[in-house]
This record gives C-alpha cells, sequence and structure tokens, in this order.
C-alpha cells in the first residue's frame, strides 16, 4: 500500500518538457520502492561501504599541515517524499570527485539507492576519499541516521565498539531523546578518530539532530547537544575534536536573538566542551565572540565546531563559507566548505 502511495504521489509531477526532466520524473517513480530501506540488513543492521582496509595508507610523523573538509545535507529520502532527484544525487558525487575535499561528512542519505551510488568506483573514486564509514540503514521499520563521514585519512572502519562509549576508531550513538516525526529515524551522531599524521589524530563527530521549531523540538535538541557533549567530555577529553553537521538550530529561533533557546543551547555546550565555532575564527578585530558571528549564524542550520583538547597540537581554521555555485540546488541545503591547519606545540 506504502509503496503503491508513493508511485501514485510521483506520477502527480507535471508532464516533463524534455528527455532530462523525463529522466527526473522515472527516477521519483523507480525511486519510490519503499522495500528498499528494510532489505539486504545484517544482523546489526549497518551496510558496509567501500574503502581501502586500513593502513593501506600511512601518513608519517609531521610537525604541522593543512586540511579541508565539506559538510552537506544530501537531501537523501527518496524522491516521492521529498527527497532530491537520483541525477541531482548523482551530480553532488560527480562534483565533489573533480574537487574533492580531504573530509567529506553528509547527512540524510538515508535511500540504499543513494548510499550505493556512493559505494560505485565509477562514481566516486576510491584514491578520493578511500577510508569511509558503514551505512546505518536502521531497521524494518525506520530510516537509520543517514551519517557518512568519508576521509582520505585512515580510520579503522571495523574495529568498534557500538553503544558502551568507549570507541576505539569508530562509534555512532543513536540519540536517547527525540520529538515527533524524527522518531521514525535513528538521528544521533557518529564519531571517527582520524590519523592525520602518524602522532595525532583529530576526533570527527558528524550529526544530525532534530528539526521542528516547537516546545518539545527544542528541548529534544538541547538535550541531544548534551549528549554529544557528554561524549566529548568523557572520551574526546584529550584530543582535537571538529563536531559538524545538520543541527537544525538557527540562532534566531522564536524571533528572540541572542536570547533564544537556540543559543542558550549552544552557549551551555561551548561552556561545557570549551568549544568555539568555525565562524569565530574568521572575525577580525577584539571581539571574537560567538555573538560577533550573528551574520554568519542567524539563518543556518549546519554548523561546525573546534575543541583544542589535545595539548601537544593546535588546530585552527584558516577559511569558513557557505555555499558554491557548482552545489546550487543539488539539495535543500548549501554545503559547508572550512580549511584548516594544524601546528605541533
Amino acid at each position: 500500500m506504502i509503496r503503491k502511495i508513493c508511485i501514485s504521489l510521483a506520477l502527480l509531477i507535471s508532464y516533463p518538457a524534455s528527455a532530462a526532466d523525463f529522466e527526473d520524473v522515472w527516477d521519483a517513480i523507480t525511486s519510490c520502492n519503499w522495500f528498499e530501506f528494510i532489505d539486504d540488513v545484517d544482523d546489526t543492521g549497518t551496510k558496509d561501504l567501500d574503502g581501502y582496509e586500513y593502513g593501506d595508507t600511512s601518513f608519517k610523523d609531521a610537525n604541522s599541515g593543512n586540511f579541508d573538509m565539506m559538510v552537506y545535507n544530501m537531501d537523501g529520502f527518496l524522491q516521492c517524499i521529498g527527497g532530491n532527484s537520483k541525477s541531482d544525487f548523482k551530480q553532488i558525487i560527480r562534483t565533489f570527485n573533480d574537487d574533492p575535499k580531504d573530509l567529506w561528512l553528509m547527512q540524510e542519505v538515508w535511500s540504499k539507492t543513494k548510499a550505493n551510488y556512493l559505494d560505485d568506483d565509477d562514481k566516486l573514486s576510491n584514491d578520493t576519499v578511500p577510508y569511509r564509514s558503514k551505512h546505518w540503514k536502521g531497521g524494518g521499520t525506520s530510516f537509520g541516521n543517514g551519517l557518512l563521514t568519508f576521509s582520505k585519512f585512515p580510520f579503522d572502519r571495523d574495529n568498534r565498539d557500538d553503544n558502551d562509549y568507549s570507541f576505539a576508531t569508530y562509534e555512532e550513538e543513536t540519540f536517547d531523546k527525540c520529538s515527533g516525526n524524527d522518531c521514525d529515524t535513528e538521528k544521533g551522531f557518529t564519531v571517527a578518530n582520524v590519523e592525520v599524521t602518524e602522532n595525532y589524530h583529530v576526533h570527527i563527530y558528524n550529526t544530525h539532530m532534530d528539526a521542528g521549531h516547537q516546545d518539545a523540538d527544542l528541548n529534544a535538541k538541547a538535550k541531544q547537544l548534551d549528549q554529544i557533549a557528554d561524549m566529548i567530555v568523557s572520551h574526546s577529553n584529550n584530543a582535537t575534536v571538529i563536531l559538524a553537521g545538520d543541527f537544525n538550530m538557527a540562532f534566531d529561533e522564536n524571533d528572540d536573538g541572542w536570547r533564544g533557546v537556540n543559543y542558550q543551547t549552544w552557549k551551555a555546550f561551548f561552556e561545557k566542551t570549551g568549544g568555539k565555532h568555525a565562524c569565530q575564527y574568521m572575525l577580525s578585530g577584539n571581539d571574537t565572540s560567538l555573538e560577533a558571528c550573528s551574520d554568519e549564524l542567524q539563518n543556518d542550520t549546519d554548523h561546525v565546531v573546534i575543541i583544542n583538547n589535545n595539548p601537544n597540537y593546535t588546530l585552527e581554521v584558516t577559511d569558513y563559507f557557505i555555499g558554491s555555485a557548482t552545489y546550487s540546488g543539488l539539495s535543500d541545503h548549501d554545503p559547508v566548505f572550512v580549511d584548516f591547519s594544524w601546528v605541533k606545540n
């Protein structure tokens, strides 16, 4: 019944004016197989993506270096229930492959078909981002977490201890609190312990938090960000941390600006973890506070946070911007780009 409804919705799209339009309509129809969410699920509900085994690439010890990152909500639902078309999703992959970043953090990869495109060497070369996290597909009636982390730097995707807060190199956690329709997913966060150089590892946190603007939603998001903070304080207290993703938290919630609920949630997080927003590194002058970033933060919900907990290394942001013409219109979010530099103290 659900599948029939999906196909009916896809057929409501107006008749295409061109062959390219027809391809998008056909993609919408064929993508509407509800059962693609629930077949080929192993005992843990995960699915391996390709990538070299840990150790195929070695990074010699260094005293300084740099790397870059893209954070992107991929709009990866089935098209018939609000996601982008298969052709747009493929274009995202081609665009990245033509101009790759060292780290690629994705959210909303909720379709098995679209996840498999990212697993296809013909679409995304293993030479581009050889290290790739597992894809959590969810159970038989859920969507999974939609999170993927791809990296030029190695992390051991098979050596992991889920749900015990003692990750070795890769960990995924589902939020304890959710609200409304978000409870139909397993939204949460992942952590990859990435080897930037032989003696310098960075904990890469990737997250997608609840949507919605009602009091229950705001309360859920506050608890979710606090759950991430607890993980950082407990298990990344001596590591460099990058936290990024779709937080669904603009800072002008309820038109209260810097007095709003979301700002207070962020303020509590920064006080607990010692974090600093990427935009703060781009400020000039004496005022480098979070409040001075208002122009960058007021309308965006995708954020990047840096926490320098490793006393032997310092990570800095050298560039931070939102959006790119080459990705325009391919998702309902703009990608976020960050350039980093690091130095051994």
